[in-house]
This record gives C-alpha cells, sequence and structure tokens, in this order.
C-alpha cells in the first residue's frame, strides 16, 4: 500500500484563521501539448500499457481504449515520452494533471520525468474568477514511473471542515523541496509551507509580499479544472 502524507503541521497555522478567501495570485501558466486525444499522443502508441493507480494499493495495466472512463477527458502519455496535456513547464516538466469527472476529490498526475527521491505533492483548491481559496492539507507520494497514472485522494479538512461545502475546482501542486525565498520570508523553506504561510499573512493582515514572493520563486504549478 502506498503511504500519503498528511501535512498537519502547517496547516495548524491555518486553523486559527477566520474563513476569508485568499487571492488569486497563481496563474495557470502552461505550455499545452498540440495533441487533442483524451487518451495518449497518437496512433502508434495504441498497443502500449499504461499503469492507472485504482487506490486498492495494485494498479491496473490500461491501454489508451481502457483508461477509466473517468479519465478519458484529460490527455495521457501512453509511451511516457509523448502526448502530455502540458508539454513543457519549468518545475515538474511534460506532465498531466487531471481531476475525476465522478469524484472531485480524486486527482490523477502524470509525469514525464519521474520522481523517485523527491516526492510531489498536491493541495486542493477553490478558485472564483478573481479569488481562490485552499481546502485542505498537501498530500505527497513519489513518482516512480513515467508510464503510470499516481492517485492523489484530496481531503477539504481546512478549520476542521469548514470548507467541506466548496468544490475542490483547482490544485496548488509542487515537490517537496526546500528553497530560498526572497525577503520577506528571506530563508529556506519548504515548498508547501511556503504556500501556507504566504496564505495566512494574506488572510490574517491583508499581506501579499509572502505570496508574491512564493509566486517569484516559481516552484509550483497552478492547475484550474
Amino acid at each position: 500500500m502506498k503511504k500519503y502524507s498528511i501535512l498537519i503541521i502547517s496547516l495548524a497555522l491555518v486553523s486559527c484563521v477566520a474563513p476569508r478567501d485568499k487571492r488569486a495570485l497563481y496563474g495557470d501558466a502552461e505550455s499545452k501539448s498540440t495533441s487533442s486525444s483524451s487518451t495518449g499522443s497518437n496512433s502508434n502508441n495504441s498497443g502500449s500499457a499504461i499503469e492507472v493507480d485504482d487506490g486498492s494499493g495494485t494498479t491496473t495495466g490500461s491501454t489508451g481504449s481502457s483508461i477509466p472512463t473517468a479519465l478519458q477527458h484529460c490527455s495521457w502519455s501512453l509511451d511516457g515520452s509523448t502526448g502530455f496535456a502540458t508539454s513543457t513547464n519549468s518545475h515538474l516538466g511534460a506532465h498531466t494533471i487531471c481531476q475525476s469527472k465522478t469524484d472531485q476529490s480524486e486527482v490523477y498526475v502524470q509525469l514525464k520525468t519521474a520522481l523517485p527521491s523527491t516526492r510531489l505533492c498536491v493541495i486542493p483548491t477553490y478558485t472564483t474568477s478573481d479569488r481562490s481559496i485552499f481546502l485542505g492539507e498537501a498530500r505527497c507520494q513519489f513518482i516512480e514511473s513515467n508510464v503510470k497514472l499516481y492517485r492523489f485522494p484530496l481531503v477539504k479538512n481546512r478549520d476542521y471542515g469548514k470548507y467541506q461545502n466548496f468544490q475542490i475546482n483547482s490544485v496548488m501542486v509542487m515537490k517537496e523541496a526546500s528553497y530560498f525565498f526572497d525577503s520577506p520570508f528571506y530563508r529556506d523553506q519548504i515548498s508547501y509551507d511556503a504556500f501556507f504561510i504566504c496564505s495566512v499573512n494574506l488572510d490574517l493582515y491583508a499581506d501579499s509580499r509572502y505570496c508574491d514572493a512564493f509566486k517569484s520563486k516559481g516552484e509550483y504549478v497552478y492547475k484550474k479544472f
């Protein structure tokens, strides 16, 4: 069974924050793949097989035609090289981030460049036209294969469930790594800790400087569904 880390230390800072919206400071600046196929790259790879994490602790092999229906609206790579929804990104490289059509808390990720020694973290958020709020903790795991769809079961547990009625319509995705963030941080900080600190300061003090520093570092991917 894969083990998902529950990052409650950072959320302890947020639990005392009054339920207020966080400004949408993160642009969905992705370079889209030219492929429009919902099952991968092209017909030449139709015989290739990828693995899909079904949430049971095992994986199921899939071809392009047998990717679960709830995930067929997204573009997957059958060969681990071509067909990703996003062809280039400075933080993750080519990748696909997809929300299940049948369960908003189920998000799947496929990366062209595996992360066997650094975990990938996904944070659930809700975004409107001009605002966004984060809904719960970061869920993290290693990405060991580029031909596997990794499942991230998200939870809306911010402020002891006060945000249960909000829809998960976007996510923040980042490597679990430490970076040096400029002022007002001016120190090394784990990526998700920097994100939560930015959010707390914006909510409590309307101070966007931490979020400006987090955004300028660029070590994250924001995905709106």
